[in-house]
């Protein structure tokens, strides 16, 4: 009778043992599972957060080529008041044109050949086509080229980078460049130029902006485009 009741006793706790091994294990599994969900949830507002910096890092450049397009300078005041700058680009480089008509197109495409695909320097292009960059593969295959032929924030209108409030901007991560489009009625018919808005006579000119900006992530990138117009017909 003793021996059958060691036996038995033997036998519970045997079991008990195995039940405490697979509730520990159960356990170090549910540990193990809330890490990675806490891990994933922060890896995920991680890259939410560097998308949205990336984003806004990208607007500001839209308004920085805006203000380049103008002549003027991020408070709103000219960039120079002299002969020696044409807007804020030096005039005896690349610049946007200012008037109406084909001599700074031309002046500008000379300028312009030494630079990427013999159309892009500074952050001016001056494509034939308004599809010439995207059938070239400039946004992916020869995006290092295109960044040595970009344009940076506040490089040509004096903003202060560190001031933007975005790290972005300081950290040789983010360009511009402006396609300089005639306007004219075969234009207007074509692809994005249908939805531009009409630019005056006296300043005839439709400006593409492309603002890329690469976050801090190998994997966030964001580019931004938007169509300026300096001066819009008067109704």
């Amino acid at each position: 009778m003793k021996l059958r009741r060691r036996q038995h006793a033997s036998s519970q706790r045997g079991i008990a043992l195995v039940v405490v091994m697979v509730m520990l294990l159960l356990t170090t599994f549910v540990l193990l599972a809330s890490n990675r969900v806490g891990w994933l949830n922060e890896k995920l507002v991680g890259s939410e957060s560097d998308h949205e910096r990336a984003f806004a890092a990208a607007e500001a450049l839209i308004r920085d080529a805006e203000m380049d397009i103008s002549g003027r300078q991020s408070n709103g005041q000219p960039c120079a008041g002299n002969a020696s700058f044409t807007g804020c680009r030096a005039a005896n480089a690349a610049y946007f044109p200012f008037g109406k008509g084909e001599d700074d197109l031309d002046i500008i495409a000379a300028r312009l050949a030494p630079g990427f695909m013999g159309i892009c320097r500074q952050g001016i292009c001056l494509p034939e086509t308004t599809t010439q960059l995207e059938t070239a593969g400039a946004w992916t295959a020869q995006l290092a080229n295109m960044q040595a032929a970009g344009a940076s924030y506040g490089q040509f209108t004096g903003a202060n980078p560190g001031a933007a409030g975005n790290p972005l901007l300081t950290a040789g991560q983010a360009w511009y460049w402006v396609e300089v489009f005639r306007h004219s009625e075969a234009f207007s018919n074509n692809g994005f130029a249908s939805f531009a808005p009409l630019p005056d006579t006296q300043h005839p000119f439709v400006y593409r902006i492309t603002a890329y900006v690469q976050g801090r992530k190998p994997g966030t990138r964001v580019r931004l485009r938007s169509v300026y117009v300096r001066s819009l017909i008067k109704a």
